[in-house]
């Protein structure tokens, strides 16, 4: 990580990161096809893990657990614990768009994430009464663009972005969503 961090993910070589773990090259080719296989298994354990068990907790959450304020939270934690490997994802998926080898491998793990975060969104929906969403999956890939903008812009300009922004988004539109559908 600390080699991905201080070289971004182009210029981070697998000779220095297997130098700084203490392991040999072979070890990491051993465990990894390269240095795609080495981040995306950064990116799985550190970022995709906590997303994932967040994404359980609103599936699975009572009705009376405010997910707006869990939102935030967890948005927080990520961003003081991963704050590195966040700045990494930024880089990467601004190479995955010039490289399609690259971006065929992000746009799968962006699926797989709208698909997940669709479900939890659509569980949720449910266990609080509301109106079914139309297409789960797009309301999610909307959102994961929300998250990551502002992920972006904390990253830039730290105190713009204030602790509860993402679930007062979050918030906003779910009474957007449960308005839209009364007034039907």
């Amino acid at each position: 990580m600390a080699v991905f961090a201080e070289r971004g993910y182009r210029d981070a070589a697998v000779d220095e990161i297997a130098a700084r773990a203490g392991y040999s090259k072979g070890a990491i080719y051993f465990h990894f096809s390269g240095k795609e296989d080495l981040f995306f298994a950064l990116l799985e354990e550190r970022v995709d893990r906590p997303l994932y068990a967040a994404l359980e907790l609103l599936a699975t959450g009572p009705p009376e657990h405010d997910m707006s304020v869990e939102a935030s939270s967890r948005f927080g934690e990520l961003f003081r614990d991963q704050r590195e490997l966040l700045l990494l994802d930024q880089e990467y998926r601004s190479l995955a768009v010039r490289d399609s080898r690259l971006g065929a491998r992000y746009a799968e793990r962006q699926r797989r994430l709208r698909s997940a975060f669709g479900a939890a969104v659509a569980a949720r929906a449910e266990h609080l009464g509301a109106p079914p969403v139309d297409n789960p999956d797009e309301a999610a890939g909307a959102l994961l663009a929300l998250v990551s903008g502002l992920f972006q812009e904390k990253l830039i300009d730290p105190s713009w972005v204030s602790d509860g922004l993402l679930g007062d988004m979050f918030a906003l539109i779910y009474a957007g969503h449960v308005a839209r559908a009364a007034a039907a």
